[in-house]
């Protein structure tokens, strides 16, 4: 991941339309977010992802975003589309992930109740099994969702329990709006930050979301 450009990662997610990616790319984040499951309303096929690649300038990084798609598909796509990184959404088991070890993984952590007790083991067996995680994205935990719920994690307690300089880096997902974004980033102190439904307007992309959750997010840091 470039860390060259801002000390804070910042992820628009969920691009859908050739028009969104150019619009967004003129914005310059760290990265954008194509997501390949198809139950959600933000789903790309592989088709439309090459060409919003293509509108995609450098060094705009590109996640593939999978839920329950196979690690062999998984990497096939990414392979394909020549994705910079690859968010894994799910149940997916440290010792099925072979065909993934050859790319950069975040790995996406749905925050609840029991607090991050069950990442830590999740992270400990992908250590065993020797998978390698660039970073983690925590998002709220809604029944059905795998993101984009506009639902906020605690901060509070993510920030005091999330030890961010053991763990993999960490991305704040869940509920981040341009309102919002600069306490978030006062409270965690997050590595990256991800965004989708927080910037859309009528469900669409709107650039002077965009342009103001990015302005606020850099302000706070």
């Amino acid at each position: 991941m470039d860390e060259t450009a801002c000390p804070l990662w910042i992820k628009i997610c969920g691009i859908r339309s050739i028009q969104d990616a150019e619009m967004v790319s003129q914005f310059q984040p760290a990265a954008i977010g194509l997501n390949f499951y198809q139950k959600s309303p933000r789903s790309v096929t592989r088709e439309l992802a090459r060409e919003i690649i293509l509108k995609i300038s450098d060094p705009i990084e590109r996640v593939g975003v999978f839920v329950d798609q196979t690690p062999k598909e998984i990497a096939e796509i990414a392979n394909e589309l020549l994705l910079t990184h690859v968010q894994l959404h799910g149940d997916y088991q440290p010792e099925d992930l072979d065909p993934l070890r050859d790319h950069s993984l975040i790995w996406v952590y749905r925050l609840g109740n029991e607090g991050i007790s069950p990442l830590l083991s999740q992270l400990d067996s992908l250590l065993r099994n020797q998978i390698s995680i660039t970073a983690c994205l925590i998002d709220a935990r809604v029944p059905g969702l795998y993101g984009g719920s506009g639902k906020t994690v605690d901060w509070a307690s993510l920030a005091r329990d999330y030890d961010q300089e053991k763990l993999p880096k960490l991305i704040l997902a869940g509920g981040l709006v341009p309102e919002n974004i600069a306490e978030a980033i006062s409270i965690v102190h997050p590595w990256g930050v991800d965004v989708a439904s927080g910037v859309e307007q009528d469900d669409q992309k709107n650039p002077q979301l965009v342009e103001q959750f990015l302005k606020n997010a850099v302000s706070a840091i």
